[in-house]
């Protein structure tokens, strides 16, 4: 019988063996996963810079080249699209092809200001291969806002923000979206209406107003199915043809959408008063804290009423609500550029027996264009009016998307709203003329904005 140390002879080789296989693995694990997961790093990065380099593209309003952009980007980067070793996709969210496109924009799937870049790639394997794994892949991708510059509403003069009216009572108070209901002739030059809803009481006009819309203005619905109620004329009973209905337009999601501008700095600045000269009824008011407006105390100066008050150019907080009639001033100039910022929780009532002009601001700050704003929420809908007639002259942008606004003509022959008006639910009435004037230029725009959001 041999020794048993030598029958046991070679099995230290199998164990040797079958430990650098283990060894082997081991490596390919560590060496092939590291280079799987320093490429997903690459690819991340080049999909993050590609999505905001045609971002900034967009919002620079180049439009016709930001894929081009956003693809040079990627292939600086390493990433191509050359289908040997990576495939690159460009696209708006909401223009996705799924047949081709591995994944979504995910929230933003149905939205064209954000834009997606994914980025395929292909990794070879070294030591995986002993185990048939010839080839890793990584998949990534970035969603970037892309918003340029452009005026709020889309353009539209008069919009309505309620994405859920009631239909049961008279509009604006919650009963329509929009609601002509008086039998004025409204011009409106350049800019038409929008309503942010599908329900059937999208816009009512029951007494036949003479409706003027210019520039290739329309009445624009987010309704798939028509809910603007215009009568068919020319008829005896109506003998004004109806204007030009567009529907199926991108919808304002509430409050999402909302960009509601901050609070201003001037909410903590006290205003101050002078009366120019000294002992006339004409006062100069400065931009700043206002507990009313216009405030009969300011500072110890009386600044009461019947008299005339001329605003320097700024921006006005106010805390509480506006309520104007025959007797608050002899008139109010705001010419010089203004915005009256009405702090959350209040809203106004201007009844216009007394000549007011005022023109929003344009220093170049993020007011820019606004000529009203009141802060609020869509769980607290206030109420805004403007009883105006031909003593009325306004011109920018009166933004309460979350406040009810009825504009009543008046008896005067007419009445000069050059504004953009922004609100919940919007009434029209009056039996005489109102003019609307839209110009791009002098209304408030939404900032250019870009970020990577995914």
């Amino acid at each position: 019988m041999q020794p048993k140390s030598f029958m046991e002879r070679g099995q230290a080789l199998i164990l040797i063996t079958l430990a650098a296989i283990g060894l082997f693995a081991a490596a390919g694990l560590a060496i092939d996963g590291s280079a799987k997961f320093s490429d997903r790093r690459h690819a991340q990065n080049a999909a993050d810079t590609a999505a905001l380099a045609g971002a900034l593209e967009l919002a620079r309003n180049r439009t016709g080249n930001w894929t081009n952009v956003a693809r040079d980007v990627a292939g600086k980067n390493g990433y191509d699209g050359m289908l040997v070793t990576n495939q690159v996709w460009v696209y708006f969210c909401d223009e996705r092809d799924s047949t081709t496109s591995p994944v979504d924009c995910g929230p933003y799937k149905t939205s064209h200001d954000y834009i997606q870049v994914v980025v395929y790639t292909n990794v070879d394997t070294y030591f995986a291969r002993v185990i048939g794994i010839n080839q890793t892949h990584n998949t990534v991708q970035a969603v970037a806002l892309a918003r340029k510059e452009e005026p709020l509403g889309n353009g539209a003069m008069i919009s309505s923000y309620d994405p859920d009216p009631s239909c049961g009572g008279a509009g604006g108070s919650g009963g329509g979206s929009l609601v002509v209901s008086g039998s004025s002739t409204l011009n409106l030059n350049g800019g038409g209406f929008f309503l942010n809803s599908d329900e059937t009481c999208g816009y009512k006009a029951p007494n036949c107003p003479d409706l003027n819309l210019t520039g290739g203005a329309a009445i624009n619905s987010v309704a798939a199915i028509d809910n603007i109620d215009q009568k068919e004329g020319p008829s005896p009973s109506c003998p004004y043809a109806p204007v030009s209905e567009h529907l199926n337009a991108d919808p304002i999601i509430i409050p999402d959408d909302v960009d509601m501008p901050e609070e201003p700095a001037e909410c903590g600045q006290l205003a101050t008063s002078r009366n120019i000269p000294v002992g006339s009824d004409t006062w100069y008011i400065t931009p700043g804290y206002y507990a009313d407006f216009p405030q009969a105390n300011i500072n110890g100066d009386i600044v009461g009423t019947k008299q005339h008050i001329i605003m320097d150019p700024g921006i006005y907080c106010v805390g509480k609500s506006i309520h104007w009639s025959g007797n608050t001033f002899k008139s109010l100039d705001g010419t010089s550029g203004v915005t009256i910022y009405l702090k959350q929780g209040f809203d106004f009532d201007l009844s216009i027996n007394s000549p007011i002009t005022l023109k929003a601001t344009h220093s170049g700050s993020q007011y820019d264009g606004y000529l009203i704003i009141q802060n609020g929420t869509h769980t607290d809908i206030g109420s805004c009016t403007i009883n105006g007639g031909a003593y009325l002259e306004i011109e920018g942008t009166i933004y309460t998307p979350y406040c009810d606004i009825t504009v009543n003509g008046g008896s005067e022959p007419t009445a000069k709203i050059n504004a953009q008006l922004i609100g919940w639910d919007i009434k029209l009435d009056g039996n005489n003329t109102i003019n609307f004037n839209y110009d791009p230029s002098k209304v408030a725009k939404i900032k250019p904005q870009v970020g990577l959001m995914r």
